[in-house]
């Protein structure tokens, strides 16, 4: 019976499209490094074993390679906006500190504001 909505790369974005690739190259490591698989190579030839083993190499390159994709891709978004984030951050200080002075200014207001009252109650 088929799926009413097969997974196909043209319906996927590319990181769809990734996300999928790792799953399935983790899925398959996992698979390689059960107890059951492990004891299925026991029984092969010493050259399935081997091939076993190359495949099994080439299955993780594959896999690190798609993470250490992700990871370029994020550190290239990070360096891209880094220039964007200081400017925001020096904006972000010097709004800080004008509200500091706002603050100051309004704790100096207030002071004299009380002591204003105090005068007007004594006199």
């Amino acid at each position: 019976m088929s799926d009413a909505n097969p997974i196909t790369p043209e319906i996927l974005s590319p990181h769809e499209l990734r996300n999928a690739m790792r799953s399935a190259l983790k899925s398959a490591l996992d698979r390689m490094d059960s107890d059951e698989f492990l004891d299925e190579l026991e029984e092969l030839t010493e050259e399935k074993r081997n091939a076993a083993a190359i495949t099994r190499g080439e299955v993780f390159r594959a896999w690190r390679r798609l993470n250490n994709q992700q990871l370029e891709e994020i550190r290239d978004e990070l360096m891209a906006n880094e220039a964007e984030l200081r400017r925001a951050t020096g904006e972000l200080a010097e709004a800080r500190a004008g509200v500091e002075k706002v603050a100051a200014f309004l704790d100096t207001a207030n002071q004299f504001l009380n002591v204003a009252a105090r005068v007007i109650f004594l006199v």
